[in-house]
């Protein structure tokens, strides 16, 4: 996997510990100034995104900056592969030019000495990189989450509601813990697992997670309710990765996503949102999990697609409809805070939607 070593790139892999996989804490965790969440709104470019589309962690971010209306605002950088030194930015020949800067990088690692010379971490993914600072905010998916829900632009589709209702804080934080440990984190903990009992614990959790939310889904359209949540945008990259890679790849075998009728349903009513078909690309997921974790895959073949109707109707109307909170506190339509503005993003994905063998 590599991580840097007092500032230097290693490929020395400090994650597992006694056959169990341990997700290291993210070096850049600190809570995110009002100040600067201020910024991203008042400063168009400014700040930048810098995020992986195979990734579900950056895959959070993503989703938020798209339904929260702030692409203008806040530019997108996507990391790829190969690689060879983790997340590439750029190639020898053409690099990437870091933002606010004249430095020219090719890897991703390059961006977190830049901002701390002398690190020992992994460079991961998502980064909120300020270019006027010249520094890494954050790079903790679920501060730079809630920071960008907690963003107003003039005139955006998300400048009046909130994936983070106050009132909800503590339900919102206890469910999404409960996802994180159980379930989002626990299939890197089965897949990545070097001993029977660890693999078994772990993925035990899974499914009892996953059986968990099953329940919840049978009654409420999201996880808190009628009205779309933070804890919403954390478990469906997960969700929609599971059958893609999960399933197989890190040996979460015992049902499919589509084995749970509410759970498969819920995913597909999300993915209908505006703007989020357009943030999911299986292909690049299943491209890096199976290409680039050579740990687990020394062949580097990728699997082939399983066979999945994401157009398929999924009767979640049935059970409410679509909302979302004002920062007000009230809960309004989901499509009365985007027809507001005038949002054109499509709200469902192509008649012809299909995972790509």
């Amino acid at each position: 996997m590599g991580m840097l070593l007092d500032g230097r790139w290693s490929k020395e892999d400090r994650t597992l510990h006694d056959g169990a996989y341990v997700r290291p804490a993210s070096p850049f965790s600190a809570c995110i100034p009002a100040e600067l969440i201020r910024d991203i709104g008042a400063e168009p470019g400014r700040f930048h995104l810098i995020a992986s589309r195979s990734c579900p962690w950056s895959h959070r971010t993503i989703l938020a900056r798209t339904l929260k209306d702030l692409e203008a605002a806040l530019p997108l950088h996507v990391a790829t592969g190969p690689r060879t030194q983790g997340y590439r930015m750029g190639t020898a020949d053409r690099p990437w030019r870091v933002p606010g800067t004249n430095n020219r990088i090719e890897h991703l690692h390059e961006l977190y000495t830049l901002a701390e010379p002398r690190l020992t971490a992994r460079s991961t993914v998502p980064v909120l990189w300020d270019a006027a600072a010249q520094r890494i905010v954050s790079n903790d998916s679920a501060r730079i989450l809630r920071a960008l829900d907690a963003v107003e632009v003039k005139g955006s589709a998300g400048a009046d509601w909130t994936l983070a209702p106050h009132h909800l804080h503590s339900e919102i934080a206890a469910l999404s813990d409960r996802i994180q440990s159980g379930l989002s984190n626990a299939v890197y903990r089965s897949g990545k697992a070097r001993r029977q009992d660890v693999y078994d614990v772990a993925v035990d959790e899974v499914f009892d997670t996953l059986d968990m939310l099953e329940n919840r889904l049978s009654e409420t359209r999201f996880l808190h309710g009628r009205a779309l949540t933070e804890t919403d945008l954390r478990l469906w990259p997960t969700l929609i990765r599971f059958d893609l890679v999960y399933h197989g790849h890190f040996k979460c075998a015992r049902r499919r996503l589509v084995d749970f009728p509410n759970l498969w349903a819920y995913a597909r009513d999300l993915l209908a949102l505006p703007g989020v078909a357009a943030t999911f690309d299986p292909d690049a997921i299943r491209k890096a999990y199976y290409g680039e974790d050579r740990d687990l895959n020394p062949t580097g073949l990728v699997a082939a697609a399983p066979e999945l109707d994401w157009h398929a109707y999924h009767d979640r109307d049935s059970l409410s409809d679509r909302r979302v909170w004002r920062r007000s506190g009230a809960s309004v339509p989901f499509q009365s805070v985007t027809a507001a503005t005038g949002a054109t993003k499509p709200c469902c994905p192509p008649a012809n939607w299909r995972t790509a063998s």
